[in-house]
């Protein structure tokens, strides 16, 4: 019986969806993988094996240990890219093309970068991100890094850094935009902005990138993010090593793995708007869409305004009336469901806010020029190229009172 290849896992800090992608692919062939590594940090000097995966990080020792076992050896991602070794990427520069993308789709005029390290991938992100924007004739502030690693030295005064972050969020024009490395930096956003009395989103609109349920649902606001497919960038350099280890040559370039598009939640799912009581009315409609008795002078109570206010500050900032605006959130959500799932007209009309089928079978034909039969005919299982099939969370999570 052929013995199995053996495959050491050196990954000491890395997401879940890396350890799946990379099992997914030892699975189908037959792989014997040794994961000490995740259990104890410690580098197993002295193994012999077939090849190795690896985050190659900043440790000088794993460094060594890589260079002095001769092995095939594939890296995932391009953290330490000075080593020479063969690599798996994210497309970095996309995922900056998509976030810029995501809030000019939005009305933001005024944006901001926010890196993680002054490396190569934080470079790649805010170069798509930076020149899209510069092609729609928009420049883009960039806050200082989370970390500021010098030599060994990663740590930084926490309350240093805090009152750092809260001066450059006070001087950015609102509404702004920021674009972070990835979901941890931005919910260190979102708590930074929460500490300097900033409103997420409608004062400030967080993207990050990953889109790690972990953090994104744990977040301050529940955070919007970049897909990155972590998983598929695993199973792509478990293939690559595979390549190696059959003795066949390496790339000569980076293998890149693109997004899968962006996750909307709660940080980025407004529209820009320079008013903040029309910036709050639209996101308790956001929230509140899908209760029937949800009428406009509930929303201009939950802002603190009169009705008549709140129609002029809609009018004024957005071009139409809140009950419009309404009624289109409403649709948005039937759309989507239409798109994405066989439920029954009726329970996706209700589930809405609508009192009635007849209502949105109206209001739909009205929109779109088709009833939602022909539009569900028409457009099941197709979203836009880019973007997330994924329906935003508050969206899923609303339950109506009892």
């Amino acid at each position: 019986m052929k013995s199995k290849r053996k495959v050491l896992v050196a990954l000491t800090i890395a997401q879940r969806a890396y350890y799946r992608g990379i099992v997914r692919y030892a699975r189908e062939h037959d792989w014997h993988l040794v994961m000490d590594m995740a259990y104890t940090g410690r580098i197993p000097l002295g193994w012999r094996g077939d090849g190795i995966l690896t985050i190659l990080g900043y440790r000088k020792e794993l460094v060594d240990f890589i260079q002095s076992a001769g092995l095939p050896t594939v890296a995932i991602t391009l953290v330490n890219d000075r080593v020479p070794l063969p690599r798996i990427e994210g497309d970095n520069v996309r995922m900056g093309q998509l976030a810029a993308e995501h809030f000019l789709e939005r009305g933001y005029r005024h944006f901001a970068w926010a890196p993680f390290l002054n490396d190569v991938m934080d470079a790649e992100r805010y170069q798509g991100y930076a020149q899209t924007l510069r092609h729609h004739g928009f420049t883009c502030h960039v806050l200082p890094p989370a970390h500021a690693r010098s030599g060994r030295l990663w740590q930084e005064n926490w309350t240093r850094r805090r009152q750092r972050l809260r001066l450059e969020l006070h001087r950015l024009p609102r509404p702004a935009a920021i674009f972070a490395y990835n979901d941890c930096v931005a919910a260190d956003l979102i708590d930074a902005c929460r500490d300097a009395g900033l409103l997420v989103p409608e004062e400030i609109a967080v993207l990050g990138v990953d889109n790690d349920p972990d953090v994104c649902d744990c977040a301050p606001v529940p955070l919007s993010s970049v897909m990155h497919d972590l998983e598929g960038m695993a199973y792509a350099g478990a293939a690559l090593l595979d390549r190696l280890m059959h003795g066949r040559q390496a790339p000569s370039r980076i293998i890149r793995i693109p997004p899968q598009g962006i996750v909307t939640r709660v940080s980025t799912d407004m529209r820009a708007v320079d008013n903040v009581k029309v910036a709050v009315a639209l996101r308790y409609i956001a929230e509140h869409f899908a209760n029937p008795r949800l009428a406009v002078p509930d929303i201009a109570a939950a802002v603190g305004i009169s009705r008549r206010q709140l129609e002029r500050a809609f009018r004024s900032a957005l071009g139409f009336t809140v009950h419009r605006h309404l009624v289109r959130v409403r649709l948005e959500y039937v759309r989507a469901r239409l798109q994405q799932t066989p439920e029954v007209v009726g329970d996706i009309a209700r589930q809405a806010g609508f009192t009635r089928p007849s209502h949105l079978f109206r209001a739909f034909r009205a929109h779109y020029h088709r009833s939602p039969k022909q539009y569900r005919q028409q457009t099941a299982g197709h979203t836009a190229p880019g973007h997330s099939a994924t329906l935003p969370q508050r969206l899923l999570t609303w339950r109506r009172p009892v």
